[in-house]
């Protein structure tokens, strides 16, 4: 199910684009078309024919002083709605999800980072979805690995996140906010 080539953005290609340094790694399952956009904070986006995309973008600031409030700003903003803790198997942050009207009327919005402290940046995963489960979006989330500018992929959840769980399968269309 899995693709045999995962989609790496390396942090000097993103600082190359006048981006944070930094970058990512995720494998998406064949059944979905990866496109790489070439401008902007919007690394690359996947999708899947009427079942849903999937977009990751970077962004930075303030993240060293209020590490927490920023991602929680982040999710709720840009979904419209209140934001959970979330812990994924290359980051943590927060998720915020609503439905909308409209032919993918499930949103849901990742905004998560690595514990780094020198890492003044994180990673936005906006998933739009047709019902509220979509295992390719689950399966690009679980693959997701950040890359710092030391080159370190962290594999651990959250690096090092006390008190929070690690989100099991399903992430997408889970019930627990």
């Amino acid at each position: 199910m899995a693709s045999a080539n995962p989609y790496r953005q390396h942090p000097r290609a993103s600082s190359q684009r006048g981006l944070p340094a930094l970058g990512f790694e995720v494998v998406p399952p064949d059944e979905l078309e990866v496109t790489p956009i070439a401008e902007g904070p919007t690394l690359i986006r996947c999708s899947e024919a009427g079942v849903g995309e999937l977009e990751i973008s970077l962004f930075g600031g303030g993240l060293i002083i209020d590490r927490e409030g920023v991602l929680h700003s982040r999710a709720s903003d840009e979904a419209g709605a209140p934001a959970v803790r979330v812990s994924l198997p290359g980051a943590s942050g927060y998720r915020a999800n609503k439905v909308e009207s409209g032919p993918l009327p499930y949103l849901y919005v990742f905004a998560v980072a690595p514990r780094d402290i020198g890492i003044d940046a994180g990673v936005m995963v906006t998933v739009r979805c047709k019902t509220p489960t979509w295992a390719a979006a689950d399966a690009v989330l679980h693959s997701l690995r950040l890359i710092t500018r030391i080159g370190r992929v962290p594999t651990q959840p959250a690096n090092d996140d006390s008190g929070v769980t690690p989100i099991p399968l399903p992430v997408i269309g889970r019930k627990d906010d």
